[in-house]
């Protein structure tokens, strides 16, 4: 795969099988790109006026089994002091770790995998998981929605949690929210306050902690 570098402003990826580590290093713009793993899974790419963005063919159940073993893996390199306008993930099957990110907006869907960010900082910020745990810590999330339909959702922002509007809705499952538990089928919470931003999680089957 090229080893693209230059200013960068969005960052798109519509992948069927391949795990992704997105993280910030020193400096600006974008400093690398990395792929390890199958070489028939390797994702097309491209980079043209500050966009990147990557694109998988269609996988085979042979190939979705290829994961397993080779693990393919996408890792992109953000300099630190570079602001996206967007952060768009798109993949069938695989993890994802987002650390050290700004963006304007993030927008995150995934069949099957974990998503781990932390350290990051989102005005927007929309997550969708159909099976597999979210898990954010140190991130400054502004107005933030999570949507999983099996999954525990774990979430660390760095703002005191007084300052967000919070709506956490729990099927079946717990919720815990700065220290006070909750539990049984059908639990919606909200907490509420003045501030604009907002916090707003709904969990099929899934435990929710909110710290």
């Amino acid at each position: 795969m090229e080893n693209f570098s230059g200013e960068i402003k969005s960052v798109k990826l519509d992948l069927k099988v391949c795990s992704v580590s997105i993280a910030a290093g020193e400096g600006s713009g974008l400093k690398g790109v990395e792929y390890t793993g199958a070489k028939d899974l390797e994702p097309d790419a491209a980079f043209a006026d500050g966009a990147l963005t990557f694109t998988q063919k269609p996988v085979s159940f042979f190939g979705s089994g290829i994961m397993a073993v080779n693990k393919p893996r996408l890792t992109i390199t953000v300099g630190k002091d570079t602001v996206l306008l967007f952060l768009d993930i798109c993949i069938r099957a695989g993890d994802v770790s987002v650390s050290g990110i700004t963006a304007d907006w993030f927008s995150e869907v995934i069949d099957t995998g974990n998503i781990n960010i932390n350290e990051s900082s989102f005005l927007k910020a929309e997550i969708n998981t159909k099976a597999g745990n979210t898990y954010i810590s140190n991130t400054n999330l502004n107005k933030t929605v999570i949507k999983a339909n099996a999954g525990n959702v774990n979430l660390d922002a760095i703002e005191d949690l007084d300052r967000y509007d919070i709506e956490c809705k729990v099927k079946t499952g717990d919720v815990k929210i700065a220290g006070e538990h909750y539990s049984g089928k059908n639990i919606s919470i909200v907490r509420g306050a003045e501030d604009p931003d907002y916090i707003r999680i709904n969990v099929n089957i899934g435990s929710v902690s909110i710290n």
